[in-house]
């Protein structure tokens, strides 16, 4: 027996957590050494210590006139408390009490384990702060999406809006410079024709540069609708390269094309496919510098892919822009050197380009990507443009634009016949009348002038 308490003597001196047995009133009677350490007392001498203020639960405020009534009442208790080991020390601990019986069946003393979590509770309480500042900056993160998406939205509502207010008074400067430049060349000077074919280019630059946020707005809308036919991709090329070859050659910049002979036809839209070559070619062609080269390849690849690649021996793109490049509006190199001009070296655009190219390239169902060692490598480092097409359409076409259907092919599909045959345009003395109707007075009147000639 005495051997078996020695040894329960010996466990609970040599436990990690701390052990404290007192009188049913609260004045100490013995310590392990853990607790010992804790009070930084000899636990020769605990007499002089007592729980009485030293404890109160985290949870419920509750001290240790209620927790000690549990106890000697028989209830198991455990919970997180507040431990006072001395003035300057407070420590979360996770105790348990029992009360130990005497001979009689009556409470003799109390024994209460504790261990020190101070540690696990503060790294506890800071794992729940940062999840805490973590939900307010993940809601703040939702706001800000949602505030983005609303500016994103806005500001394609903006392009459009702007876009369609701008075309309808191009339409008018277009034209009138036009039939002026068509129907009175022989009677203006030399000077005044100048400067309305001035004003004719500049209209068409104009035009040019409002077709391309109408488009950076469809694409970024999902709404590019495309009118696809078979088309030969290097033919496509080539024209394009003859298209500008008028700045090329200003420049001394060199096309040299690598067209694999017996590939098969892309089915895609023509126009949008030519503003996806021209746009690659012309970007090529003002990064470049004078007398440099320009290499274009197309071939198939793995028998299920059109790879296209413009090589040009050029500035270069940094690491950090290749990512951005196809964003809307984003431009390398700075404002001041703007310039719409195909041929002038780093002139700068509009920075829609590379954005319409990319959203023309996957609305085919294919992808885009620039190599280039950056900038930093070397004075012309160049880069690669790369681009693959399916060779099998892996989209479905939504190109639902209204037909034009001649009076003739509408009579013949439904088994009319007409009562009497309007003679042709020139022959009756009574000309065809023909309606225009358009909100806009001055395109009403540039429809009116062009048609006045063989329509009433």
């Amino acid at each position: 027996m005495k051997a078996a308490r020695e040894i329960l003597e010996l466990v609970a001196e040599n436990v990690g957590e701390g052990v404290i047995v007192m009188a049913t009133s609260g004045h100490i009677t013995a310590l392990n050494a853990t607790a010992a350490q804790c009070f930084k007392r000899s636990n020769r001498n605990p007499r002089a210590l007592s729980v009485d203020r030293m404890i109160e639960e985290v949870e419920s405020g509750r001290g240790w006139p209620e927790i000690r009534q549990d106890i000697l009442s028989g209830a198991e208790y455990e919970a997180m408390v507040h431990f006072r080991f001395s003035l300057e020390t407070e420590e979360y601990c996770l105790c348990r009490g029992v009360r130990v019986m005497d001979r009689d069946g009556e409470p003799a003393s109390i024994v209460l384990i504790f261990r020190n979590v101070s540690e696990e509770h503060a790294i506890t309480t800071e794992l729940e702060q940062k999840n805490l500042d973590m939900a307010r900056m993940n809601s703040e993160l939702i706001r800000s999406n949602a505030e983005l998406k609303r500016v994103s939205e806005l500001k394609s509502s903006f392009l459009s809006i702007a876009s369609h207010e701008l075309k309808t008074p191009l339409t008018s400067i277009k034209g009138y410079s036009e039939i002026i430049i068509e129907n009175m060349k022989g009677k203006m000077s030399a000077s005044v024709f100048r400067m309305v074919d001035s004003i004719a280019r500049a209209a068409d630059r104009l035009h040019r540069v409002i077709n391309n946020m109408l488009d950076v707005t469809r694409i970024e809308q999902k709404r590019l609708r495309l009118n696809p036919e078979e088309l030969d991709l290097a033919a496509l090329a080539h024209d394009c390269i003859e298209e500008l070859s008028q700045f090329s050659t200003k420049r001394g910049i060199r096309f040299h094309c690598d067209f694999a002979e017996g590939i098969p036809l892309f089915y895609g839209d023509r126009m949008r496919m030519q503003q996806v070559f021209t746009n690659l070619l012309s970007n090529a062609l003002k990064y470049s510098p004078d007398k440099s080269d320009v290499q274009v390849r197309i071939f198939a690849e793995d028998d299920e892919r059109f790879h296209v690649v413009v090589k040009d021996a050029g500035i270069g793109i940094d690491k950090e822009e290749q990512r951005r490049i196809f964003d809307p509006f984003y431009e390398i190199g700075h404002a001041f050197r703007h310039s719409t001009d195909f041929a002038k070296f780093m002139g700068g655009g509009t920075g829609l380009g590379l954005s319409i190219v990319k959203g023309v390239v996957e609305r085919h169902g294919g992808r885009i990507w620039v190599n280039s060692p950056g900038m930093d490598e070397q004075a012309f480092p160049g880069s690669e443009f790369h681009m693959v097409l399916p060779m099998r359409s892996k989209i479905q076409w939504d190109d639902n634009e209204t037909r034009i259907i001649s009076v003739s092919a509408l009579e013949a599909e439904h088994g009319m016949v007409r009562e009497e045959a309007s003679p042709p345009i020139g022959t009756s003395e009574k000309r065809p009348k023909v309606l225009i109707v358009d909100d806009d007075r001055e395109a009403a009147e540039i429809c009116r002038m062009v048609l006045g000639s063989a329509f009433d």
